[in-house]
């Protein structure tokens, strides 16, 4: 099988083994809050079944966290990313195995990512409830850390700040919005340099509620 692509990842070089799977000349993998971001292109593809996406903390010793699946035979111009969640701050090597229905297979050469920014945590899910005035997170924390929190209103002045110790998993977290009259507040979680924004609002029938947005 034969893949002829342009893979936009750092640092890539022509490489075919086996499946003579070509990769050439490229831009960046990217450093998101969130995680590390992989793109690459493919200019056509011949019974390509899938990519296989393999992480190392050193260079040498590589797993794999994830698939992303091929176009099969294709002619046309294919663009592919995949995203890992994962990935923590400081130097991150990843390779792409492109895999044939055959099972022939081919590597490119290594990509690295210097992450700047801490990704110890992520938002997992938001629920409000209007009638108990009350808004749920559930919190991915990637390994055992401890977070502070912070309501401020729209003017940044501190309504409620704590801290707590969440796990290496999912944590669920309950705000008590009751005494806070109507209006827009911000939800600040922080962990080392890593924060999380939350913005609500505060509304007094379901007609006017709106869903809270988060970001970093």
């Amino acid at each position: 099988m034969r893949i002829f692509a342009t893979i936009i990842l750092a640092a890539f070089l022509t490489l075919t083994v086996k499946a003579e799977c070509t990769f050439e000349s490229f831009a960046v993998g990217e450093d998101y809050s969130i995680g590390n971001m992989l793109e690459w292109i493919t200019s056509s593809e011949i019974d390509n079944q899938e990519f296989v996406i393999e992480k190392s903390e050193n260079g040498l010793d590589y797993s794999e966290i994830g698939k992303v699946e091929g176009a099969g035979t294709s002619s046309e111009d294919k663009t592919y990313r995949f995203m890992d969640l994962d990935a923590q701050k400081g130097r991150t090597y990843y390779r792409i195995k492109q895999l044939d229905f055959d099972g022939e297979y081919s590597y490119s050469q290594t990509v690295i990512v210097n992450k700047e920014t801490d990704n110890n945590f992520m938002i997992a899910s938001i629920n409000t409830s209007l009638e108990s005035e009350t808004i749920e997170l559930t919190i991915d924390a990637f390994k055992e850390l401890t977070i502070t929190y912070a309501i401020k209103d729209l003017k940044g002045d501190l309504l409620q700040e704590n801290e707590t110790t969440l796990s290496a998993d999912l944590n669920n977290l309950v705000f008590d919005l009751s005494s806070y009259p109507k209006g827009v507040y911000r939800l600040y979680i922080q962990s080392g340099e890593e924060v999380e924004t939350i913005s609500i609002r505060k509304t007094g029938s379901k007609e006017e509620e709106k869903a809270p947005v988060a970001k970093k």
